[in-house]
């Protein structure tokens, strides 16, 4: 087994595209996000620009996953696929600015999304990129624990209590990449990632990274997405085949913008 991490681009499923998904079907899309920017830049002052001092951690090979395949340089044919990936990513920013903000998504659970995210951030590390993890999947986030971190300050707190930046983030050794976790479970993720100082967050981290990766919930099972679309711009789903229908890839792929949806990426592909 492999995985493949080639980025496909896919056809609409339909052809009266309905925007970024059907909560806000009656908005233009450029005015959505000219208004979520908008909101990013009056909650800008709220938070330091510039990070101060991140906390490294040093990983221990025996707590990561063993999907984490670029972490562990365990299975040279799937790295390769990664940098490939990484690779098509850095050049495709290039070409196309503004590509920082990453979303990754998938229809389902249990297609690999968090574990290809992971990957593809020690790929594009090891490419000489900053690049920072942050753990938006607020039902059920895992990068902690795919990792082996242990974490008192997340995502969360640093929202709710107005900690800085710095006091959440991690610096992974020798992996090369930041995380921003989240430590458990959200109740009202709705209220936490349509604050204004969520906004203020983006803002503030923008400047210090060249890719800033965001893991969500799927598709087909949270709203959260939709409002994740509006803070990142592009949107990479993962899919595993066999697991996910077309009819019900069609329909998760409807759910985004097709100027900003960069691909798919197949995961756990026999060769």
């Amino acid at each position: 087994m492999r995985q493949s991490s080639e980025i496909r681009k896919m056809p609409s499923s339909n052809g009266n595209d309905q925007g970024r998904n059907k909560d806000i079907d009656d908005k233009d899309v450029d005015t959505v996000f000219a208004e979520s920017q908008a909101l990013e830049r009056a909650s800008f002052g709220k938070i330091q620009h510039r990070i101060r001092k991140i906390d490294e951690v040093l990983l221990s090979p025996d707590r990561i996953d063993p999907h984490l395949v670029t972490l562990l340089d365990s299975n040279s044919e799937a790295v390769s696929q990664y940098q490939k990936l990484a690779v098509t990513m850095i050049t495709t920013a290039i070409k196309n600015p503004p590509l920082k903000r990453v979303l990754i998504t998938s229809a389902h659970h249990s297609e690999g999304r968090t574990c290809v995210m992971l990957n593809l951030a020690s790929a594009l590390a090891k490419s000489g990129q900053r690049v920072l993890v942050i753990d938006t999947d607020l039902l059920r986030p895992s990068v902690s624990r795919l990792l082996g971190l242990d974490t008192e300050t997340g995502l969360s707190e640093m929202i709710r209590e107005g900690f800085h930046p710095d006091l959440a983030l991690k610096r992974l050794i020798p992996a090369g990449f930041d995380v921003l976790p989240t430590r458990a479970k959200v109740e009202n993720t709705a209220e936490l990632l349509a604050s204004p100082d969520f906004a203020a967050m983006m803002m503030a981290l923008d400047g210090n990274y060249d890719f800033m990766l965001f893991d969500s919930a799927p598709l087909l099972s949270s709203p959260d997405v939709n409002l994740l679309i509006l803070h990142t711009h592009t949107t990479l789903m993962v899919v595993h085949p066999g697991k996910t229908s077309t009819s019900k890839m069609a329909k998760a792929i409807s759910y985004l913008n097709e100027d900003s949806f960069l691909g798919v990426v197949l995961n756990r592909i026999s060769h």
